[in-house]
């Protein structure tokens, strides 16, 4: 068995980011509340991930399995210095996308390749 190649991912990633890629945000709303247990949660600010995301992606029939991944769904590569948090959104084309899934893919040496957010509308 082949070892992966790391370099190879990440060219791939950074080729598609930097041809077809665009400054781009990510906002995740740092309202308090209450947990399950009733108990206050203090109010956070929002929080912004700025970088420079690829053009949606659209997953191929035999990925999509109606549940973790729906027909619907989107993935865009995301290249920052920090990863967006799940249940972040952004603008994109016009409609807000909702981050529902991060793969990140970082090398044995902990070099961040690339970041796959998975987004729903």
């Amino acid at each position: 068995m082949a070892d992966f190649d790391y370099a190879q991912a990440r060219l791939t990633a950074a080729k598609i980011i930097s041809k077809f890629g665009a400054p781009g945000e990510f906002y995740l709303d740092g309202d308090g509340g209450y947990d399950n247990f009733g108990d206050p949660i203090p109010s956070q600010p929002n929080t912004e991930y700025t970088g420079t995301v690829s053009p949606l992606l659209g997953y191929k029939a035999h990925e999509v399995d109606g549940e973790q991944i729906q027909s619907t769904d989107s993935f865009v590569f995301f290249h920052s210095d920090t990863v967006p948090e799940i249940g972040s959104t952004s603008m994109i084309n016009g409609e807000v996308y909702r981050v529902i899934n991060i793969k990140r893919l970082d090398s044995v040496g902990g070099t961040n390749v690339y970041a796959k957010l998975q987004l729903r509308r």
